[in-house]
């Protein structure tokens, strides 16, 4: 699920909170390059989300799709080589996955020219109709994990300086952070071929596959086992599972069936947060973790429970250009007892957050296996409840002679959560990048719709909004006060 902020004191020294706005750890493993093994391993990332796909059949909530809107004159000859470029250019784009004696691995397979099938849906009768129908049928499609291609496009044309480019990717060589370099790769790569120049971009330092043989060293190294201690001391304690009221019971068996709610946190309201975090000298990411842990408090009832985030997993420069999937899942202990102060919350959540980051390469599947909870068919521990923040960097997409308008997480029906909110700052991911004046934030709400009504979800984003426009107002009020004041929407 990082973006370039002026680093708050809580940051210093460190790199990645769901983005870039905490900067690489002192004690950050050095990465070696070396040979590879006859048999590649998966990252660790990847290895868990394998079981996942064994263990569920069919599901589609690994699946990731965004759209690129294209308006203007469209070359796409350019746009098909910058494609086949950017396959040529990074071994994850064109890697499949099988089982061997040694456990499942990565295939890498030569450099191969990109289809790009073009749609033309100028004749129908409402052609921006007909595309969002395409749209819709296109994502509810399966991407098969052991024949190319894991990432593929296809382009919509629905006028004559209209395009859509749809973007279908496997998250098994998928992470946000990945997406956004890839964005960026092709327009730059698009922006030479469109005028007849070569590619502009240096060859990558490393691949994926030397990242994960890297990341199975590590894990035997004495650092592993200090963040393992971390680990298993912070959250000694706390119910590995977290009981958020649902709508309906659940089942013995998660059929990871979700909808998509999108909200936008208004400029006026994402300014005022922006500001209490400078006055505070916390991030904005503590900031809106901190109102979302108030929200579930509310919710629930429960003062001491969990939830997880994704830590971009970039913490060497070797890695910041690197497609594929380093997001590791972390688990962030919510102290809400004794009623603080939403200030004195702040101060929690902010060294929990340092924590975590500090302690971030260590897989979360070697957390759960250590903590050892019980097992509850439907229920997946430490993990039901998602808080991402999706700063990763981007600049101003742009390509010569378009205007182009990026949608990310577009749905296909599935929830990876009981419930995940991602929040996407526009602003904060141009930081480094150029000039960004979105100020609002938009936020998607990601729901398993056997567990929850529509409703329920946008009473909630709207009570989140009340807590973050009130927190922003006063930080000093005790939350008792602050959740009674704000009723129940």
């Amino acid at each position: 699920m990082g973006v370039k902020h002026i680093a708050p004191p809580e940051a210093e020294g460190v790199r990645t909170v769901s983005g870039r706005n905490i900067r690489t750890s002192r004690t950050a493993p050095a990465f070696r390059v070396g040979p590879r093994p006859d048999s590649i391993p998966l990252s660790c990332s990847q290895e868990r989300l394998w079981f996942l796909l064994h263990l569920n059949r069919g599901m589609r909530a690994y699946q990731f799709q965004a759209t690129l809107e294209l308006t203007g004159a469209l070359d796409t000859t350019a746009l098909a080589e910058a494609l086949t470029e950017v396959v040529r250019r990074h071994e994850v784009y064109r890697t499949t996955f099988a089982d061997s004696r040694e456990g499942p691995q990565q295939v890498v397979h030569p450099p191969f020219p990109v289809e790009l099938p073009v749609h033309d849906l100028r004749d129908a009768a409402d052609p921006e109709k007909a595309a969002r129908a395409a749209l819709r049928e296109a994502v509810r499609v399966d991407i098969p994990f052991d024949r190319l291609p894991l990432v593929n496009w296809r382009l919509l044309r629905t006028g004559p300086d209209r395009h859509v480019l749809l973007h279908l990717e496997h998250h098994l060589i998928h992470d946000g952070w990945g997406f956004n370099v890839f964005v960026e790769e092709l327009c730059s790569l698009y922006g030479a071929y469109a005028q007849g120049l070569p590619s502009p971009l240096p060859e990558p330092a490393i691949q994926f596959a030397d990242y994960a043989v890297w990341q199975r060293e590590w894990l035997q190294s004495a650092a592993a086992e200090r963040q393992l201690a971390y680990w298993t001391h912070q959250l000694d304690g706390v119910s590995p599972y977290f009981d958020l009221p649902t709508d309906r019971p659940r089942s013995a068996r998660r059929r990871f069936i979700g909808d998509t709610l999108r909200v936008t946190v208004p400029a006026r309201v994402a300014d005022q947060i922006r500001g209490l975090a400078r006055r505070e000298r916390v991030s904005l990411f503590t900031v809106m973790l901190a109102a979302f842990q108030v929200l579930l408090h509310a919710w629930s009832g429960e003062d001491d429970f969990h939830l997880v985030t994704g830590i971009a997993g970039r913490s060497r420069p070797e890695t910041e250009s690197l497609l594929g999937m380093l997001v590791n899942t972390v688990v962030l202990r919510a102290d809400l007892r004794d009623a603080p102060t939403f200030q004195n919350l702040l101060t929690r959540v902010r060294a929990t957050t340092l924590g975590a980051v500090q302690h971030q390469e260590l897989p979360f599947d070697q957390v759960v296996t250590a903590l050892r909870p019980p097992r509850i068919p439907g229920r997946q521990p430490l993990s039901e409840v998602a808080f991402a923040f999706h700063d990763s960097p981007l600049g101003a997409v742009r390509m010569p002679g378009l205007d182009v308008a990026v949608t990310v997480g577009v749905t296909n029906g599935s929830a990876k959560f009981d419930l995940s909110v991602v929040a996407i700052p526009r602003a904060e991911q141009s930081i480094g990048k150029g000039e960004n004046t979105e100020r609002d934030i938009e936020l998607v709400w990601e729901y398993d719709q056997e567990l929850f009504d529509a409703e329920t979800i946008v009473r909630a984003a709207r009570r989140y909004e009340d807590f973050l426009a009130a927190v922003a107002a006063d930080p000093h009020q005790c939350l008792t006060a602050l959740i009674a004041a704000q009723g129940e929407r």
